[in-house]
């Protein structure tokens, strides 16, 4: 009887607790968000300070630490074709040896130059044309000449080769590289350096531009692109030259 009278007695409900209440106030959450922004915002400015003041006594220290900052290097224009740089790129000499007179050949086939520009360097050979990839230089005389190196440099390469006929190739700063075809002979090996107006072999034929006769095929090569060698050398015109 006493069990069946406890469970016909009302359960009494348990107060809530303060905490409770006070998240059942509307003000309750936006004032925990608040706050919690407060803390963090506290927390980043002092952080903040803390790396300032340590980069300050850095700055300070001395001589027994030194504080680098980000280089600033200028960038080139990119195009099709490299642009030398003022300054950057010591200016070739015609590589023609003294006492020689001269004269310009074929040209080098440049993609924005006229159509009959374009015509006048195309190499033709077995019935194909081909783009020219450097200037020829011939003597007035028609006959052989001293071939010079155009620039200091290490010679990377010396061969004969059946269409070209002998091949030097000079390597020098700034990726750039001479190339100096149709030779008949060659007086240096590969590993030497050679100066600025050093003779390296002797102008001559090859089977790739037979009609030339003898004459010096120039190349010059920037970054493994052959480029236009005149807007390189010392002067640019095509006339008659008395090295």
């Amino acid at each position: 009887m006493e069990d069946q009278k406890n469970q016909n007695q009302p359960i009494p409900f348990k107060k809530a607790s303060s905490w409770k209440k006070v998240l059942g106030k509307k003000w309750a959450f936006p004032a925990i968000y608040i706050g919690t922004a407060a803390i963090i915002l506290a927390f980043v400015m002092w952080y903040q300070g803390s790396v300032m003041n340590t980069v300050s006594n850095l700055t300070n220290a001395g001589d027994d630490v030194v504080v680098t900052t980000p280089e600033t290097r200028a960038v080139e224009p990119q195009g099709d074709e490299a642009v030398p740089v003022a300054g950057s790129v010591q200016q070739l000499a015609w590589p023609v040896g003294k006492a020689v007179q001269y004269e310009l050949g074929m040209g080098f086939y440049d993609e924005q130059a006229s159509k009959d520009s374009q015509q006048k360097a195309l190499v033709k050979y077995n019935n194909s044309f081909f783009p020219h990839t450097g200037i020829d230089l011939k003597s007035t005389d028609g006959k052989s000449f001293d071939v010079v190196a155009a620039l200091a440099g290490k010679v990377i390469k010396v061969e004969n080769d059946p269409l070209v006929g002998k091949v030097v190739e000079v390597e020098h700063a700034d990726k750039m590289v001479t190339v100096y075809q149709s030779l008949e002979n060659a007086v240096v090996n590969p590993g030497d350096q050679v100066t600025q107006g050093q003779v390296i072999g002797s102008a001559g034929r090859n089977e790739y531009e037979k009609d030339s006769g003898v004459h010096l095929h120039f190349e010059v090569r920037v970054d493994n692109k052959p480029v236009n060698p005149e807007q390189y050398l010392i002067s640019g015109d095509t006339e008659t030259k008395n090295q």
